[in-house]
């Protein structure tokens, strides 16, 4: 059986236990790593979880918050099959065979819970069968039957799917198959940009189509497709791990874009950035000294192949933008300071013809008169950063590291550890959602090859060559800013609230350990932790690189210890943060901030626009939007990730008077650990009021221990 937290027990060291006490840890080490074992057959260069351990599965209370959020999804699904009906069908459709059909979902929505399999399934029935009566009240409609009868099998395989499989059916191909007709009619292209909007029915519209407008905003675009939004996504959005600084020479070890090597792609001159400025005397190298000029550069996104869906060709880009930290924007921008675009080019070399430069003014030659080209180059640039986001700064950089982490910690460290004792809530279900997610969301026909773009193969290496070139010290968040050239950016709300998190987490940690650890003495007399760093950094289980503080054994065997208690802090703090608040960051953003498509999506439906494109109207730009089905998978599939939260950070125990952490010792230090959260939380909520946009995916209150969903 697999290794759990002694509730009983105080946590202990193993070196401080008798002969027997250790061998019992030797044995139990020994059961758990037959549960317990690493494969690379999915990512060769990822070591994932070979199973799901019985320990590692959900519990019913967690799946029962999944079912609660499911419940709007599903009447989203269905309000989006009526609305589409009834645009395109209009006067036609029998207004009683519709009401049958919403009364009977409308019992099956009160009532449903999937914890009365029985009773659910006979009102999934009754459903179905008042859809299955349309096709007999429109039997004088010549043109509609067949249309309707295909509607009505896709509706019966998707609850059938959603029997089997639960509400991830709902998110891939369903609607399709649902509407794709076969009487010319093309239900699932959008009429308008209005379309997209209209389809949030049953949710709460999010937050980035309700965004307060200040006076300073712009009053003819929403806020969300403004270039201060463009801007700030950067450094509060959704993906805020690509900006980086631009230097004239950079450093050993530094992630900041070198401007000789960004120009020999991206030909930018002083002439381009006086312009969109509309100030003569700056200079690209002023704004270097000064620490201003940033960018955003998707090469990895360089030769990746996009999918086709439904017959539909998808397309990918490997965007540059550059962005300016104007201290005193121009009207349309936040007064104080604000990140503004400067120039994208939607390829990673220069073509004055089939890859020009836009900018906001179109001073860059680009034929951009009505300034369309530069609003898809934001869409694009967005587009590309969901993907990153989701491929490599969620999954990549969050799940996956984690999970090696989960499997080497059951391997080497005894439940009675009382570094297993911290690290296991930070490490609940993981393996679980890994597992779900390598076998129906990340596989050919899956909830991503539906909504991202690339093919599912080069999603996989997107993956596989981020996880290659991660390094353990180099994302600690008190030296990635830093690393990136952001460190001295004027504003940076991710930043600046995570940097509170990462402090507070740290000291807790550091106060837990020295309970056990009096000093570095006991770390280096730690045989159970000496096996966890060699797991952690062999090439044979995690091979981690990039552990600057271990010490080096002369061993090619075991070539790596750990000597330093405060290099085991350090990394035991890196650790629960990256499971904690950096997770967070990137997965509860997704719906308030990736959900409306002609701002933010998954996939691009056009090649870039060329300098000789011609863009007149706002309803040339729909060719780059998705169909309302994708759009739909999309934001549900963002809405479902973004809406369960089983725990809350650094809070261990569902019942406060049955502490999670017996020893007597450990409590106060959780307690003060709580006290420093709720200031964080204080002053985030009072940096918010002040910010263009509330920042709320650092609240210590909406961050959850573990990756579990």
């Amino acid at each position: 059986m697999a290794n759990t937290p002694a509730a009983s027990t105080t946590p202990t060291l193993p070196q401080q236990v008798s002969p027997e006490a250790r061998q019992a840890r030797a044995f139990q080490l020994s059961l758990a790593r037959t549960e317990y074992n690493y494969m690379r057959s999915y990512l060769e260069a990822v070591p994932m979880s070979a199973d799901l351990p019985d320990a590692e599965k959900f519990s019913l209370d967690f799946e029962a918050q999944v079912v609660k959020v499911f419940k709007p999804l599903a009447e989203n699904f269905k309000n989006a099959v009526e609305f589409l009906l009834r645009r395109e069908l209009a006067n036609d459709l029998p207004t009683d065979a519709l009401k049958r059909v919403h009364d009977a979902y409308e019992k099956l929505r009160e009532d449903f819970s999937l914890l009365h399999p029985k009773r659910d399934i006979e009102e999934l029935k009754a459903f179905l069968e008042s859809l299955a009566a349309l096709p007999k009240a429109l039997e004088g409609l010549v043109t509609l039957p067949k249309d309707v009868e295909k509607m009505l099998a896709g509706l019966k395989a998707v609850f059938d799917e959603f029997l089997a499989t639960g509400p991830t059916a709902f998110l891939k191909s369903s609607l399709f198959d649902t509407l794709n007709a076969t009487h010319g009619r093309d239900y699932l292209m959008p009429h308008s940009i209005a379309d997209y909007e209209t389809q949030f029915t049953a949710m709460a519209p999010p937050m980035m189509l309700t965004l307060e407008r200040q006076p300073w905003m712009p009053k003819d675009d929403k806020p969300c497709e403004q270039d201060w939004f463009f801007g700030h996504l950067q450094i509060a959005g959704f993906n805020t791990t690509q900006l980086r600084g631009v230097v004239r020479e950079a450093a050993a070890g530094s992630q900041a874009i070198v401007l000789a090597d960004l120009q020999k792609k991206c030909p930018i001159n002083d002439a381009l950035l006086q312009r969109v400025l509309s100030d003569p005397t700056m200079t690209l190298d002023q704004a270097i000294a000064t620490r201003r000029l940033y960018a955003v550069d998707f090469s990895q996104f360089e030769g990746a192949k996009a999918d086709c869906l439904h017959g539909e060709q998808r397309y990918l880009c490997a965007p540059i933008a550059l962005f300016y930290w104007n201290p005193t924007p121009p009207p349309g921008y936040p007064p104080g300071g604000a990140l503004q675009p400067v120039a994208i080019q939607l390829a990673q070399q220069f073509d004055a013809e089939s890859a020009p430069i836009f900018t906001p003014n179109d001073c860059a030659g680009g034929n951009d008169p009505t300034l369309l080209k530069w609003r898809i180059a934001k869409l694009l640039v967005n587009v590309i950063s969901a993907i990153q986001h989701e491929s490599v700064a969620h999954l990549g950089d969050c799940h996956l590291i984690i999970e090696a982490m989960v499997v080497a910690t059951h391997r080497q460290l005894a439940d009675t550890h009382p570094l297993f004792k911290l690290l296991w809530p930070h490490f609940r279900f993981t393996i679980n959602i890994n597992d779900d997610a390598i076998h129906s969301l990340i596989v050919p026909g899956g909830v991503v090859a539906t909504n991202v773009g690339p093919a599912i193969e080069s999603t996989l290496e997107l993956v596989g060559n981020a996880h290659r070139a991660w390094r353990w010290d180099d994302n600690c968040p008190d030296r990635v800013f830093a690393l990136r050239g952001v460190d001295q950016l004027p504003s940076f709300p991710f930043r600046d609230d995570t940097l509170l998190l990462w402090t507070a987490t740290r000291k807790f940690v550091g106060d837990y350990l020295r309970v056990y650890y009096r000093n570095d003495q006991d770390v280096r007399d730690d045989s159970e932790l000496q096996g966890w760093i060699h797991e952690l950094t062999s090439p044979l289980y995690c091979g981690f690189k990039g552990l600057g503080g271990l010490a080096t054994t002369g061993d090619p065997q075991r070539p790596y210890r750990i000597e330093r208690l405060d290099y085991l802090i350090d990394m035991v703090a890196h650790i629960i943060y990256t499971a904690g608040p950096q997770h967070a960051s990137v997965n509860y953003a997704q719906y308030p901030l990736m959900s409306y498509m002609p701002s933010v999506g998954g996939t691009i439906y056009h090649a870039p626009p060329t300098r000789s494109d011609t863009l007149n109207s706002i309803d040339d730009c729909m060719a780059w939007y998705p169909p309302l089905d994708v759009a739909l998978y999309t934001f549900s599939f963002e809405y479902l990730l973004s809406s369960v939260q089983y725990d809350t950070f650094g809070h261990y125990e569902h019942n406060p008077r049955d502490p999670y952490f017996g020893d007597a010792r450990v409590q106060p230090l959780v307690a003060d650990f709580q006290g420093e959260l709720a200031a964080i939380e204080k002053e985030i909520r009072q940096r918010n009021r002040t910010r263009p946009m509330p920042y709320p995916f650092q609240l210590p209150s909406m961050i959850p221990n573990s990756i579990s969903i």
